[in-house]
């Protein structure tokens, strides 16, 4: 049930409940060969057993701010390239509960009419979404 950390977007945090221990996840990774590793430590109760059944609880306030901001970054590129031309790629990024940082190729800075109306552009996009 945790996401992993993948393509800039980091992994999961929340709880797994094993009877009466607790381990608090705080980041979620998945490796070259598909298993996930859940990072973390017992912060109540005496350890965890092979076979224990365990319950895992997300932290839904943190995946839905980071699905948000995850939807954010794809309005932005298809923002840029709407106003830049669609040589703009994304070169990198980062997403997390409280933000996005999304690198992206163009031969000069944007101006600062480009900023707007990339911000009008997924500003938009965002209120006809609200509005449903």
């Amino acid at each position: 049930s945790f996401y992993a950390e993948s393509g800039g977007q980091v992994g999961d945090t929340g709880v797994v409940t094993v009877g009466e221990t607790v381990f608090e996840v705080v980041d979620t990774k998945k490796t070259h060969d598909g298993v996930f590793l859940h990072y973390g430590s017992i912060v109540e109760g005496d350890g965890i057993k092979l076979g224990d059944k365990a319950k895992a609880v997300i932290n839904k306030d943190n995946r839905l701010s980071t699905m948000r901001n995850h939807t954010a970054a794809h309005l932005l590129q298809a923002a840029l390239r709407k106003v830049l031309g669609t040589h703009v790629e994304q070169a990198g990024q980062l997403v997390n509960k409280d933000a996005v940082r999304f690198d992206f190729t163009h031969f000069s800075a944007l101006t600062a009419d480009e900023i707007k109306e990339v911000e009008k552009i997924v500003n938009e996009a965002l209120e006809a979404d609200g509005n449903k």
